[in-house]
């Protein structure tokens, strides 16, 4: 039952029920995914019945809470609808409350979050460690826009376990064609990208494939541009209670990837680490105080 969605659970309910109920049924199906977007008593006057009607009626068809229903009205409406332009109107309510904020986004990141790591491809997330680890191995790591900061996070710290990680950028005195003058096939592109997926990764990320080097991308859907040139392909959730997509699970997913590298690099990042606290104390830190 976890697993469905409204109109399956609908389907899938053999028990009788009253008349207010059969209505919310014809409204929840007229106006899905958008009906359960209002709050329940909004619904509930759609169709001359009480709140705690609608919060019943969904407790029968499987549904923890209405917050948990209307998480999953959102995550449809946000499939559906591609910009957060076209979203904004959607998803965001009249009478959302502060509180309710905070636990949408809860709701949603803990949805994100479960929903990635079941649905990992574990040989796909192995084989990606091995890449970063290989002797030799140059890490290239690219994101731009919402992809820039999950970028940012790998190459700190992947920096700390690895010799050779570069963070690519699009700004500087080297721009990313230049950055991609010596690909071989030591080379391994880490790139996360998620909704409008920037030219210059999916550019990147063929010429590396085409040099002999290894692409692995993380990624929101399958059918990301980039993806048709990854050896590897990092699947996450970005569903959000707001127009904008939640980038929660593609962070847990970078820390798992660093975490597992550390392991595989305990001595070398032993060392680094007090390499890194000798630099920090000879040439930043403040004396005499």
């Amino acid at each position: 039952m976890a697993t469905q969605n409204l109109n399956q659970r609908i389907a899938g309910y053999d028990r009788k029920l009253t008349k207010s109920e059969q209505r919310l049924i014809a409204e929840l199906q007229a106006r899905h995914p958008q009906g359960l977007l209002e709050s329940a008593s909004q619904l509930a006057r759609q169709v001359n019945t009480s709140a705690s009607t609608v919060v019943r009626l969904l407790a029968k068809l499987g549904y923890a809470s209405y917050a948990e229903a209307q998480m999953e009205a959102r995550s449809e409406v946000t499939a559906l609808l591609a910009t957060p332009g076209t979203r904004a109107s959607a998803v965001i309510g009249d009478d959302t409350s502060i509180r309710s904020c905070l636990d949408n986004v809860l709701l949603h990141d803990q949805h994100n979050l479960a929903a990635t790591f079941a649905a990992l491809d574990v040989a796909a997330f192995e084989a990606t460690v091995r890449l970063l680890t290989q002797r030799k191995a140059r890490v290239h790591v690219l994101g731009q826009r919402h992809g820039a900061p999950i970028a940012g996070h790998l190459a700190l710290h992947l920096n700390l376990c690895l010799p050779d990680v570069r963070l690519m950028s699009s700004t500087g005195p080297l721009f990313i064609e230049d950055e991609m003058l010596w690909i071989g096939e030591h080379d391994v592109l880490l790139a996360p990208t998620f909704r409008r997926h920037s030219l210059a990764i999916t550019r990147a990320a063929r010429y590396f494939r085409a040099q002999g080097a290894k692409v692995v991308v993380i990624t929101d859907m399958p059918t990301a541009p980039p993806a048709a040139s990854a050896d590897h392909m990092l699947l996450v959730r970005t569903s959000s209670a707001s127009p904008f997509d939640s980038y929660t699970a593609a962070l847990s997913v970078a820390n798992a990837l660093v975490m597992a590298v550390a392991q595989r690099r305990r001595k070398e990042l032993g060392a680094a680490l007090e390499r890194g606290e000798a630099l920090w104390a000879k040439h930043w830190k403040e004396t005499g105080s």
